[in-house]
């Protein structure tokens, strides 16, 4: 059996790289990568017999910490630029430690603001960042070109707001650095797959499970709306073909016009679904996978065989040991 290079973290903290100090006092480095709602999160754990790290080279709140994981001699896998939250330190018998956690949100514009607000004659990119722009954030990546006469934030806190916006239209939307970063969600779904993973001899694969449910699955989603103005009824639906069920999913909301309501079934049936097949796999680690790639499971895995996305890659660097965890979704 081939032997892997040594695994390796790159942290550049306050543009200072801090790598080859890093090196001999690490003992866990944790990098979890999120595809929809949710901020990044890394996580630090360094040996300090010495005192350093606790004492003229701890990192403070707020400091930024950029990071990269991969193997020695090959290329980095950039991890993002983090913001670092409160330091702590411990002790024992067995040596004095410094950990650290740092996220991708900024921690004073975290987008926690709850509020109510009224958007009018506004397509939905621009009140996105709009409410991106008072958290401080800046929006990237394709959003529908969907124009509303108006559109309420309902006492939402604004990073809820933003997600249900996405959600209710098609995408994923990832919390970066200074940044919201927009999929639509059938561009990943459709793409190629980066890995294609057997149960066989010799596979990386070192823990996996899988499962499917039943309950709260619809074939269908249906919007009724009837409008007050107009006087009229505007409907719309969509269907799931794989759903073995036949419910179907009532959704009572406004809209102004069949695009919306069209739109707004997709998103709406896309995600109640997407917990419909699930799998974990813990493999020998593998920083290309990143939350928001496709993967596919060969024909090993029985029923639970197909294509999914990636929702989280949690990336782990124990002393010499690099895993990659996987949390998947059929697609």
């Amino acid at each position: 059996m081939t032997r892997l290079p040594q695994p390796t973290v790159q942290l550049i903290i306050n543009g200072v790289d801090v790598g080859s100090e890093l090196a001999p006092y690490l003992l866990s480095f944790e990098w979890t990568d999120h595809l929809h709602g949710k901020a990044d999160e890394i996580a630090v754990k360094l040996q300090d017999a010495a005192g350093l790290w606790r004492g003229p080279w701890r990192p403070e709140r707020g400091d930024l910490v950029e990071a990269a994981i991969g193997y020695a001699g090959g290329p980095m896998m950039p991890a993002g630029i983090y913001e670092v939250d409160v330091p702590r330190a411990s002790g024992s018998r067995s040596g004095d430690v410094l950990e650290f956690r740092a996220t991708s949100a900024y921690q004073s514009k975290a987008l926690k603001t709850r509020r109510p607000k009224e958007y009018e004659k506004k397509k939905l990119r621009t009140i996105i960042e709009e409410v991106a722009a008072r958290n401080g954030y800046s929006v990237s990546g394709k959003i529908r070109d969907i124009y509303f006469q108006y559109k309420r934030q309902r006492r939402e806190r604004d990073l809820a707001f933003i997600r249900r916006l996405a959600e209710d239209y098609g995408h994923f939307v990832s919390l970066k650095h200074g940044k919201l970063v927009f999929y639509l969600r059938e561009e990943l779904e459709q793409a190629a797959p980066v890995r294609m993973f057997e149960l066989a001899e010799g596979t990386t694969i070192t823990e996996w499970e899988a499962q499917e449910k039943a309950d709260r699955i619809y074939s269908r989603a249906k919007v009724k709306y009837l409008d007050p103005d107009k006087k009229k009824t505007i409907e719309a639906k969509a269907e799931d073909p794989k759903a073995k069920t036949g419910d179907e999913l009532k959704i009572d909301e406004r809209v102004e016009n069949r695009a919306q309501a069209e739109a707004l079934a997709k998103g709406r049936l896309a995600k109640a679904n997407e917990d419909r097949r699930t799998a974990r796999l813990t493999l020998v680690g593998d920083p290309l996978l990143c939350a928001g790639a496709k993967v596919a499971l060969g024909g090993t895995f029985g029923r639970y065989a197909g294509e999914y996305l990636v929702h989280v890659a949690r990336h782990r660097i124990e002393r010499a040991s690099y895993t990659t965890t996987i949390e998947l979704k059929g697609v």
